[in-house]
């Protein structure tokens, strides 16, 4: 499953020097905030729309909340980055993860738990957790997988996720990446190396001009491919209220789900 950073994809007709410039845009604000800045979940994210509201947080301290969704009685322990970014933090893959939990990521956490049964006794490995890889952790405090594995493209949301994974005394393995470059391709070239026969995999990420749409192209001629525009009255409610939000834009900030089924025999 893949969500956390997917809002950092290219859109319509981006060239990668576009796409580039917009991440260190959003990395530059995050060098600029002041260290006392206001210490709530939505502080750390330089976006004008945060959220849906599905996530409820409570703080426990030293940068440090207690994560819970809309849908579920679960909770986790994670750490939100709330100290400005040395030069030296932002190198790697794709930054854009230390930001903020993006409503990608928000989404995912809500589809899994609300799926739960999709994971039992299965291998889950979640792409591009960011620095929390909530939606992993949440299912993997369940303890309906038999196995979790979380990565990011960033060393320092790979150290982050060690330390909320040890505040939980969850048994999950993490791994710094699996692919670097912005491109479809890779992604699309890492679900076919690391999934089965009939294995599937979970990508959410908004609309975005097309672009998620042209990703389920590339996967067709390799997976059975589901989209879901869609998902429960909960989130239509919660996505409604938030297209009030004159900030809001449905085609950069609401995502879509697309369910991957690796076609072959077992």
């Amino acid at each position: 499953m893949t969500g956390a950073n997917a809002e950092a994809c290219e859109g319509e007709g981006e060239s990668r020097g576009t796409v580039a410039r917009r991440r260190w845009r959003i990395l530059a604000e995050a060098l600029q905030r002041s260290s006392t800045r206001d210490a709530t979940p939505d502080s750390a994210s330089t976006r004008k729309f945060h959220s849906f509201g599905l996530l409820s947080f409570e703080v426990l301290g030293q940068e440090f909340y207690t994560v819970s969704c809309i849908n579920s009685d679960l909770k986790v322990i994670v750490r939100l980055l709330r100290r400005d970014f040395s030069p030296s933090q932002l190198t790697g893959f794709n930054n854009t993860g230390n930001v903020c939990i993006w409503p990608s990521e928000e989404i995912l956490t809500y589809y899994c738990l609300s799926n739960l049964k999709t994971f039992s006794e299965k291998s889950v490995l979640e792409l591009g957790g960011g620095m929390t890889s909530l939606a992993g952790m949440l299912v993997a405090a369940s303890g309906v997988p038999s196995r979790m594995v979380l990565t990011d493209g960033n060393a320092l949301s790979v150290s982050n996720v060690k330390v909320s994974l040890q505040k939980n005394r969850l048994p999950v393995e993490t791994v710094a990446s699996l692919f670097f470059d912005d491109g479809r391709d890779s992604l699309l070239l890492t679900l076919l190396a690391v999934l089965r026969p009939g294995g599937t995999a979970l990508v959410v990420a908004p609309g975005r001009s097309g672009t998620f749409h042209r990703f389920a192209a590339m996967c067709r001629p390799h997976f059975r491919v589901h989209i879901v525009e869609k998902y429960d009255h909960v989130v239509d409610q919660h996505a409604q209220k938030s297209a009030l939000d004159p900030h809001y834009s449905h085609n950069l900030h609401f995502p879509l789900l697309m369910v991957l089924k690796k076609i072959g025999t077992k």
